[in-house]
C-alpha cells in the first residue's frame, strides 16, 4: 500500500491510538506515554509480558483529502465529470 500511495503522489500520516480507541496519541498527548482515561500503556506488551518500547498498540493511518480534492480537479475533463450534477 505505501508503493502504491507514494507512486500516485499521495500522502499519509500515521497516528498512534490506544488500543481501545480512547484517544489519539495527536497534539496534546503526542509525547505521553499511557492512555489519560484508564492509564493503561500505548506500547505493545510481548508475550513475555515486557513493554516493547518501539512498537505502538494501534496505529491509525489518516489521509488528508484536500490534496486529493485538488488532485481530482487538476483535470479539466474529471471536474467536469464531478461537477456535472451542479451544472446541468
Amino acid at each position: 500500500a505505501k508503493k502504491t500511495l507514494s507512486a500516485l503522489g499521495m500522502s499519509y500520516e500515521k497516528i498512534h491510538a490506544f488500543s481501545n480507541d480512547c484517544i489519539l496519541y495527536k497534539k496534546d498527548y503526542e509525547d505521553s506515554t499511557n492512555c489519560p482515561t484508564c492509564g493503561i500503556s500505548r506500547c505493545k506488551e510481548g508475550k513475555d509480558l515486557i513493554l516493547k518500547e518501539d512498537v505502538p498498540a494501534k496505529v491509525v493511518w489518516y489521509f488528508p483529502l484536500i490534496p486529493r480534492f485538488k488532485r481530482m480537479f487538476q483535470s479539466r475533463k474529471t471536474a467536469k465529470s464531478l461537477t456535472w450534477h451542479a451544472t446541468s
